[in-house]
């Protein structure tokens, strides 16, 4: 099946260009049907409505009716992806649609191990990577009581926190940590070493590295940041042991236990020996991947930042508890509403690039995308959130190529044009 036939049954029909490199026209309805190139122009993608966007995500109230994507639609939406994985060649892809905590649409593309050939399903293991900074953000809001919330200080969970300047080491609070606006310099992550760095590092690193701005004033990517909270969380549930042990336990019985996340893991060695973890691959020639072996050290002392291994199942449990906002699909509540929902928010510093914890915001068409995509260890995956239509999807590919993140930068446009079409057709 080709883009053409796409056009056959529906309107508006979804219909994605494959000329990414080409074209720079934006999304548009053409002819009956709804283009959208993989290439939109960065002016029809508006990432902040100011500098400094402080607007309240905009989530449906609890009942609150909004148009379903319809059954077609979704349907050619789904042919769509396994196109776009065969002419692209990516190795395997496994993508799921959320609406109203139901899975409304499951594609899973491809292969596990192009080499032998075993398929993907959707319980295989993919290196999740960034989207573990949201993770580690949702212990956060799974561990807020009286006595712990986002703006705990960090020296309050561990005394021995200090930053360079000594004076700011009581300011730095968990949310900081978590939004990067702790003032610690982004080349933190560079000097730390995964294949020989723990989490004792990472503390180390902080207490050395120059502050690079006031704890709260300025945002500075650094997994070193994200890390450090990671490993301080467990402390606010009394734990004191080592950090690492800590954090993988106190994730594995607020979170992995209570959502359903059954296959997931921050071990390596626990996926490969489960058969069912989806082999790296490395782009060899036009279309052509080879396998390759991952890099990533067993303990990773960024494991809060980029260490989670999950399912394509776990991330759409995952995803469905993010919109009921704190409830499980099973129905067990572990997070407040308000505290799931302020991840959401970029923080309060004007050069936020609209981070929030674990998360960024963007506009697509007036459409609210709340997002986290990216790379690790030579596995893609993209997340997103659309509060104001009780949806969302995530997408796994078992490469890190341009073409794999071109794929999964432009996914999250091509749902809000569906929810928008969906929207403007209940209008009329």
């Amino acid at each position: 099946m080709r883009w053409w036939q796409l056009c056959r049954g529906l309107v508006p029909v979804l219909l994605f260009t494959l000329c990414a490199s080409e074209l720079a026209a934006q999304a548009s309805f053409r002819d009956g049907g709804l283009v959208i190139p993989l290439q939109p122009p960065k002016e029809d993608i508006n990432p902040a409505l100011d500098v400094s966007d402080m607007a309240a995500v905009r989530a449906l109230t609890p009942g609150a009716a909004h148009p379903a994507i319809s059954p077609e639609m979704l349907e050619r939406f789904g042919e769509y992806i396994t196109d776009l994985a065969e002419d692209y060649g990516l190795p395997g892809m496994a993508l799921a649609i959320v609406q109203d905590g139901q899975v409304v649409l499951q594609q899973v593309v491809g292969y596990a191990n192009l080499k032998t050939g075993e398929r993907l399903t959707e319980r295989t293991r993919f290196n999740a990577g960034p989207a573990s900074q949201a993770l580690t953000s949702l212990l956060a809001a799974s561990l807020e009581s009286p006595s712990f919330t986002y703006d705990k200080p960090a020296q309050k969970l561990w005394p021995r926190f200090r930053m360079s300047a000594r004076e700011l080491s009581g300011e730095v609070t968990i949310r900081q940590l978590l939004t990067m606006t702790a003032g610690i310099p982004d080349y933190t992550d560079d000097i730390l070493d995964p294949a020989w760095a723990r989490p004792e590092d990472v503390m180390a690193v902080i207490a050395q590295a120059p502050v690079s701005a006031n704890p709260g004033q300025r945002f500075s990517r650094s997994l070193v940041s994200i890390a450090a909270a990671g490993y301080l969380l467990p402390r606010s549930a009394g734990k004191d042991s080592e950090f690492y042990k800590d954090y993988i336990e106190t994730v594995q019985d607020k979170i992995f236990g209570p959502v359903g996340m059954e296959d997931a893991t921050f071990s390596l060695a626990e996926a490969q020996a489960s058969g069912q973890m989806a082999s790296a691959h490395q782009y060899a020639d036009r279309g052509r991947y080879d396998p390759t072996g991952f890099w990533q050290p067993e303990q990773n002392a960024f494991a809060p930042a980029i260490g989670l291994k999950a399912s394509l199942r776990d991330m759409t449990r995952w995803l469905i508890t993010e919109l009921n906002m704190g409830l499980t699909p099973d129905g067990q509540r572990i997070a407040d509403t308000v505290s799931v929902r302020e991840r959401w928010q970029p923080a309060r510093t004007e050069d936020s690039r609209n981070f929030g914890m674990g998360w960024s915001r963007r506009y697509y068409r007036n459409v609210e995308i709340i997002g986290t995509e990216g790379s690790y260890d030579r596995h893609s995956v993209a997340m997103a959130l659309f509060p104001g239509y009780r949806t969302g999807f995530v997408a796994l590919i078992n490469t890190d190529s341009p073409d794999a993140q071109k794929v999964l930068s432009e996914l999250p446009l091509g749902i809000a044009e569906m929810l928008k079409s969906t929207e403007n057709k209940a209008r009329q």
